[in-house]
């Protein structure tokens, strides 16, 4: 508990203690102010932790302000009977000051004790804390309550108290001690609150009728005064010293809002919530309004970095939203939805629920809101976000659906419409119950009553139908153009009335007739609504009107038919006979009729196969309406000549293709009808148009997938072989073919062992009558376009290459090499935005184009994944990986040679589009981790074998260890020494030493190679740490070859000088070795040797691979 008279002593001034003096007239019996004071705050603070809990401080305020006035005028009735000659008037006023100024100071006293109690209590237990800090907050807040309750109710008083107390306030938020500047911020926001509350209250007799019933009156508008914001049009009145001490407040807290202690930052904001207020209102002060927008502006800052999330809660729930300003707080406000914490979503959330209308927002805004929070990734954000929708945004459109969906606009953004629209079906449906799961339900039915519930089902519930009432009254004769128009069926309400049967699950063919009557009804809604936007193209006024108007009108009719097909589609009345086939009949006349919009193909492909039972039949059908498409002469247009009316058709043929292909089962392959379908589709491949060539090469690529693997490697390799390889094909097409043949690949094993063995056949065929230039191998394709001038083609043949490689459809470490040259190329993403630029963009644009084959962006994160697995896959591919540094310096070398740049220039190149030195880095890295994990693998794979073999095994084993020994004594002693030095395991840096050297020596020499190229691979072999001791002394023996050959090969100064440093360290290599020469000598032990060479490799192939390759 806080002691306020052992520290009054100690803590008031010389100066203070004159103020506060009484007039020499005063006697002993009066009694004095400061004791009233004192002992009210004692009894408030145990008041606190005792029983009477409901005593709050605005009443304890309100009761010493009636005290002290009884005491007042007690003493004046006193010094009157003792100085009757005196001026009345001047004494009062006297006596009227004197206590004011003595109120004050007592008050200031308190707060210099409490605050002092503060700075001592970090030496103290946890319980203590506790009990200080109940004491603490109850005297800082009766001290502003009585401070803004006496300046207020005095009408002559200037604010002194309420100016003081803030005054000392702001001395103690700027002091280096957390807590002090914690609790002086709070006791700024127990004025902020008190004097805006005070200042706005509206005068009233009942309030004169006593202490008692003003205090009453008091509580219920300023007891949570700090965590209600007032509204606008309360703030008009604030005016004179009241505004002044506002303005006090307001300038000690900004500082503290940036704060490096995140409680202190969150009591600041706490004050600062009263003061928004000021934000919204038209009349307020503009003084306070500026300040306040400053403080809005830090705030709006916190709210994205601060990284306390309980601060970021509060700003977001207590953010202010100015009517005339910019969205610049709602967009704040919006991106907290994603954040992080769940507490900060769900105070964005309950921010734009209460002050935020739906008109403030703008659609993009809206969908974003719903993207965000309608997830199921947490049931938190999805119910508030439900909340918002129907409590907020619904209940402002009158509780109308579709006035809602509207405003969401569908046609773009129709997943999200389609998942507001099962929110709003659900809620409706499940808010009269009595209990439910869902706690979405459960927030929206605490905020409605019994007449908006009624009037949310009536609007939601409503029956509606595809085909409103005709008006009545209609006009028998009325125009041939208003009678094509189709009956009035908006986007939203279609997408709802999907959605309704969608989410059905009981009486389902009751709302289905009750929304779709039948299926003719709905064929003719159908072909009305595409015939009218068929007419609308040919018509003048499609020529009258600007691009974006023709795009809205096509892509609102567009809408409504996809909706009305995936009615009919998912409806139960398929299922009687006469619909199936009406139906299917127009789904047949859309489809052949190529004026029908693209947009509708694959949804009627799709509805007629839900529409047939078996898949043969399925196939029958579509093989009609291909021959129908074909012999369609309807498509007449002035600007269509017949040339593009070919190209039209061949499009609807791929189109159609092409979903047909996609929906089908493994069953169909080879099936009889598959062949009409091809006969079909190759006039679009040899087509002389180059995107009709390219969506034929794709649908070609799904055809085989569909097809036997003989009629594959017979027919389709070839002619995808010959597309690929064509020079003077367009890059989109080869690209295309090449990646039908990818999956060709991964699906067929021997197709690309074939297509090697053919041309390899075909070149020693010497006795062939007429000589055929044999097909290139898809390997030798592969590495021609990764070597291709075109970033295009690279890119795409990078792809393949890495998922053949992963796939183990194929090995060479020169296409390795070539993916790590096209990983660390930096130019590769700019050479293709340049080429974009002057070309059509096929892949796509914006955030899509990650996500799309053929781009760079895409490759470098595929690339990212596809060394380090590649590695870990086997120990082949791990020698693969190492093996690469060999064709990987010769590649860079052939592409610096031909560039025959300038030695500045060359660097440059060099270290921006094939930095070597890092390139040599990274294989090494990934090897040697690929390693490790191997190691560890098989560490833990001999433990558990230890563990688990049995005694008596171990013993069986070693003696027929120890026989075996006796049995073949002299050929095992003759071995130890070949054994001990194969099981060696040599490290990345020496095999890429090696590769290095090697290079230097037989390439690098001359003019073979630029300077700054062998400078720099030179300066990777001076800088390469060796452990002579530990290394396989056959590959030192070959590494110091090597090197001395690469110094006598070089005549450059900083080359030969680099080489040195690693010759001087292989100088104590011996050049032959004396195992290799008993091994060599003894042919009895050339068998042994090569069981020996055998489990090498098994152990360490990577290794053995290298003795192998530099020995020969």
């Amino acid at each position: 508990m806080v002691s306020f008279a052992t520290n009054t002593a100690s803590s008031s001034s010389d100066d203070e203690e004159a103020i506060i003096r009484h007039d020499e007239h005063h006697h002993d019996d009066e009694e004095r102010v400061a004791d009233i004071i004192y002992s009210h705050f004692d009894s408030y603070q145990r008041s606190i932790g005792g029983s009477n809990v409901g005593n709050s401080a605005c009443r304890a305020a309100a009761a010493l302000r009636s005290d002290l006035l009884s005491a007042a005028i007690r003493n004046t009735i006193h010094d009157d009977d003792h100085d009757d000659d005196h001026d009345d008037d001047d004494d009062n006023t006297i006596n009227k000051d004197s206590a004011s100024q003595e109120a004050t100071m007592a008050v200031l006293q308190v707060i210099n004790a409490t605050f002092s109690t503060i700075a001592s209590s970090s030496s103290t237990s946890n319980n203590s804390k506790k009990n200080y800090n109940e004491s603490v907050s109850s005297s800082l807040e009766l001290a502003a309550s009585f401070a803004c309750v006496t300046s207020t109710k005095d009408d002559d008083d200037d604010g002194r108290m309420v100016r003081a107390v803030i005054n000392r306030a702001a001395e103690f938020s700027m002091v280096e001690k957390d807590g002090i500047r914690m609790e002086a911020c709070r006791l700024l926001g127990y004025c902020v609150g008190g004097l805006i509350v005070e200042g706005t209250s509206s005068p009233s007799i009942l309030k004169k009728r006593g202490g008692s019933s003003t205090a009453n009156s008091t509580n219920s508008r300023t007891n949570k005064a700090t965590n209600q914001v007032p509204t606008t049009n309360t703030t008009a009145t604030i005016s004179g010293w009241r505004l002044e001490c506002l303005l006090l407040a307001a300038e000690a807290l900004t500082p503290r809002i940036t704060d490096k202690i995140a409680k202190v930052r969150h009591a600041a904001i706490t004050a600062c919530k009263p003061l928004f207020s000021f934000l919204n209102s038209n009349s307020g002060p503009k003084k306070l309004e500026a300040t306040m927008i400053s403080i809005q502006s830090i705030s709006m800052w916190i709210l994205t970095n601060d990284s306390s999330a309980g601060n970021r809660a509060l700003v977001a729930r207590t953010l202010p939203i100015r009517e005339e300003e910019e969205n610049n707080a709602v967009t704040c406000i919006v991106e907290r939805i994603k954040d992080v914490d769940i507490k900060v979503r769900e105070a964005a959330l309950d921010n734009l629920r209460e002050n935020v209308k739906l008109e403030r927002l703008t659609e993009d805004q809206r969908v974003e809101i719903l993207r965000m929070g309608l997830t199921k990734r947490c049931p938190s954000t999805y119910a508030k976000t439900v909340e918002l929708l129907c409590c907020n945004w619904l209940k402002s459109c009158k509780f109308d659906p579709i006035a809602l969906l509207d405003k969401l606009n569908p046609v773009l953004n129709e997943n999200i419409c389609e998942q507001a629209a099962q929110v709003l079906l659900r809620v409706t449906s499940a808010i009269d119950c009595e209990t439910s799961t869902e706690k979405g339900v459960e927030l929206v039915r605490k905020h409605f009553g019994a007449p908006e519930i009624r009037s949310l089902q009536q609007q939601v519930l409503v029956k509606r139908n595809i085909i409103p009432d005709a008006p009545q009254g209609s006009d028998d004769n009325e125009d041939e153009e208003e009678k094509l128009e189709p009956p009035s069926l908006s986007p939203s309400t279609a997408l709802f009335l999907r959605v309704k049967i969608d989410s059905a699950t009981h009486n389902k063919s009751e709302l289905i007739s009750e929304i779709i009557t039948d299926i003719p009804t709905l064929c003719n809604l159908l072909n009305s609504h595409i015939d009218t936007l068929i007419a609308f193209h040919e018509s003048e006024a499609y020529d009258e009107m600007d691009e974006d108007d023709i795009a809205a009108y096509e892509d609102d009719k567009n809408f409504i038919s996809l909706q009305l097909i995936h009615m009919a589609k998912s409806s139960e009345v398929l299922s009687e006979e006469g619909s199936r086939r009406h139906f299917l009949t127009i789904m047949r006349r859309i489809l052949a009729r190529l004026a029908t919009p693209d947009d509708l193909v694959e949804a009627c492909v799709k509805a007629m196969a839900a529409a047939h039972d078996k898949e043969a039949q399925f196939l029958q059908t579509v093989s009609e309406i291909l021959v129908d498409v074909e012999d369609d002469d309807t498509f007449h247009s002035n600007l269509h000549d017949e040339k593009a009316i070919v190209i039209v058709r061949q499009m609807r043929i791929i189109a159609i293709l092409s979903i047909v292909l996609e929906s089908l089962s493994a069953q169909m392959v080879d099936h009889p009808i598959m062949d009409g379908f091809f006969q079909h589709l190759s006039p679009a491949i040899t087509s002389k148009n180059a995107i009709v060539r390219e969506h034929g090469v794709i649908c070609l690529s799904k055809f085989c997938l569909l097809s036997s693997a003989e009629k594959v490697m017979e027919e389709f390799e070839p002619l995808l072989m010959t597309i690929t390889g064509s020079v003077e094909e367009r890059v989109e097409v080869r690209a295309q073919a090449a990646l039908a043949l990818c999956d060709l690949a991964l699906i067929h094993e021997k197709m690309l062992l074939a297509s090697t063995e053919d041309a390899e056949n075909g070149e020693d065929d010497d006795d062939a009558p007429t000589k055929v230039a044999p097909p290139m191998p898809f390997k030798a394709m592969l590495l021609e376009m990764l070597g291709h001038a075109k970033p295009g083609i690279v890119i795409i043949a990078a792809e393949i290459a890495a998922k053949l490689l992963l796939a183990g459809r194929l090995r060479d470490p020169a296409l390795i090499a070539h993916l790590v040259l096209i990983y660390f190329d930096t130019t590769l993403v700019s050479s293709v935005a340049d080429d974009l630029e002057e070309e059509d963009d096929i892949y796509g644009d914006g955030a899509e184009v990650v996500k799309q084959v053929g781009s760079p962006v895409r490759l470098q994160q595929l690339l990212s994944i596809f060394f380090p697995t590649y590695s870990m896959s086997s120990l082949e591919a791990n020698d693969d990986m190492m093996a690469s540094i060999g064709p990987l310096l010769s590649i860079v070398n052939q592409k610096l040679t031909g560039l025959m740049l300038q030695q500045a220039m060359g660097k440059a190149m060099l270290a921006e589009k094939w930095p070597i030195v890092k390139m040599v880095e990274y294989i090494c890295f990934t090897v040697d981790l690929a390693d490790k994990k191997k190691n560890d693998e098989s560490c833990v794979k001999e433990e558990v074998k230890a563990v688990a073999d049995d005694s008596d095994d171990m013993m069986e084993s070693t003696q027929a260890d120890h026989s075996e020994e006796n049995q073949n004594d002299g050929s095992s002693n003759d071995m130890a020494v070949v054994e001990d030095d194969d099981v060696v395991e040599a490290s990345s840096t020496l095999l890429a030493s090696i590769e290095i050297a090697q290079f230097l020596s037989e390439e690098g020499d001359g003019d073979a190679a630029p300077t700054y190229y062998s400078r720099a691979l030179a300066k990777i072999l001076g800088s390469a740490s060796i452990d002579v001791d530990a290394e396989d002394g056959r590959l030192l023996r070959q590494l110091k070859s090597s090197v001395g050959e690469a110094e006598y090969a070089h005549d450059d100064g900083p080359t030969v000088k680099a080489i040195k440093k690693l010759a001087n360290m292989l100088v104590d290599v011996d050049d032959h070795s004396d195992d290799e020469s008993v091994v060599s000598a003894e042919g009895m032990h050339s068998q042994a040797s090569d069981v020996e060479d055998e489990s090498m490799e098994k152990e360490n192939p990577t290794r053995s691979h290298a003795i192998h390759v530099k020995s020969s």
